[in-house]
Order: structure tokens, then sequence, then C-alpha cells
């Protein structure tokens, strides 16, 4: 079980089924220490308006449970603008990015689109790049990758999608996973929650551990200190 879970969503995404309230107690039951609440981007079809990711300074603390609040964004145009202002990006604990195909971002063919998400990754506010190996458009991967790494932006290994992998998609993270060893840098593992019951689930990782070239060491969520400085550069 994952004691740290950056990549959680509410009912506020639009379709996701757990209120804010049934997440925390979730992580509570199941003892765990840091959460984030990363509901998609307003761009997304059925999400909340840019006033839920601002009014998030108000929510509680709690005394054994950090709750960071966040956003999952989405690229929004050709330059890697996201669909939050600067604004609301100052004012979050952590944002994540990724292409969604609910949104309305425009396929811009590989090229166009490996562009655009290298420039959105240039973003000193982004801190996580969401399953990169399930992009929904399609971009040049390690070319991708690579821009994550030298722009100290963190790469998800996500549960969700690690369920449904196929052999192509397995050597991808694996790829992943040895470029960021490579680099003397660490993967994030997070499990996309859209249920509460698969929060901090990595049940999953038994399975796939030794194919992917796992190790506790490049898992950033094993260093809740270095975590915690990384998010608040």
């Amino acid at each position: 079980m994952l004691k740290i879970d950056l990549h959680i969503h509410t009912l506020h995404s639009g379709h996701a089924y757990g209120s804010f309230y049934d997440v925390v107690n979730e992580a509570k039951r199941k003892k765990m220490s840091m959460i984030a609440i990363t509901d998609h981007g307003p761009d997304m079809i059925g999400a909340s308006g840019w006033y839920h990711f601002g009014i998030g300074y108000r929510r509680p603390e709690y005394k054994n449970l950090k709750v960071l609040w966040g956003c999952e964004a989405n690229i929004i145009d050709a330059k890697g603008n996201i669909d939050l202002n600067e604004d609301i990006q100052k004012k979050l604990d952590i944002i994540l990015v990724g292409f969604h195909k609910m949104d309305k971002y425009k396929d811009a063919g590989i090229k166009g689109n490996t562009k655009a998400m290298i420039s959105a990754l240039k973003n000193p506010h982004i801190k996580v790049l969401t399953h990169p190996a399930n992009g929904q458009y399609d971009y040049d991967f390690e070319k991708v990758c690579k821009a994550a790494i030298d722009n100290n932006v963190l790469l998800e290994l996500n549960l969700a999608y690690l369920k449904n992998s196929n052999e192509e998609k397995l050597l991808m993270l694996k790829k992943m996973i040895d470029m960021t060893r490579s680099a003397g840098k660490k993967i994030i593992i997070n499990s996309d929650a859209h249920f509460i019951h698969e929060i901090g689930d990595d049940s999953i990782l038994k399975k796939y551990w030794t194919k992917l070239g796992l190790s506790k060491n490049i898992i950033m969520n094993n260093y809740p200190d270095e975590l915690m400085k990384f998010l608040k550069k």
C-alpha cells in the first residue's frame, strides 16, 4: 500500500465518484501519510471551474495525514499552455499535466504534440507528467521523457494504466524507468484513483516489479522529505 499518493480525483473531476471527505477518510483508514487532491483542470468535460482550484487554501488540516491541493491540468494549445491561469498555478501545492481526449486540445500529430508537451514541461509550476506511456495523443515518448527529466518533472508510473498495459506499454515504462535511473532521478508512483477503493492500492506492482526494473531507491514516494523539498522548489 502506498503511504503517499499524489494523483487522486474527486467528484469535481466530473467522472470520479468520491467526495473530498470520502477520499480523506479512505486515506486515513489505510494509514497513509500524504495524498494530493488532483482533480482534472477546467478544460476537461464535466470538471469544475477555476474557483474549485483557488479555494484549496480553506481545506481542513489533519494530524497524521498531509493533504495537498492540486490539479491534473490539461495542455490546451500547441504552445504548451495549460488550463489554469498563472495566479491559480502559484496557489496550488502540486500541478500534474497530461494529454486527455476529453478536453479541447486539437491533435497536432506526433511532431506537434511532442512540441506542445515539451513546452508544457518547461513550466516551473508543473511537477508531474501523468501516464507518459498513455498520453492519449501520440508523441515522441523518449523525447518527452528526456524533457521531463531535464526540466525536473517527475515521470509517473500510473497504476490505473499499468493494470491494462500490453507488452508495448510495458517496454515503454521500462525505458522510462531506465532513463530516469541513468539520469540519477526518481519516478513517482500514483494510483490515479477515480474510485476510493483505488487510493494507495499498489498491489499490481508485485506482478511487474522485476519486469519493469523497479527498485525502492528510484521511487520518490519512499522519500517524503525529499519529495516535499522538490514540490516547494
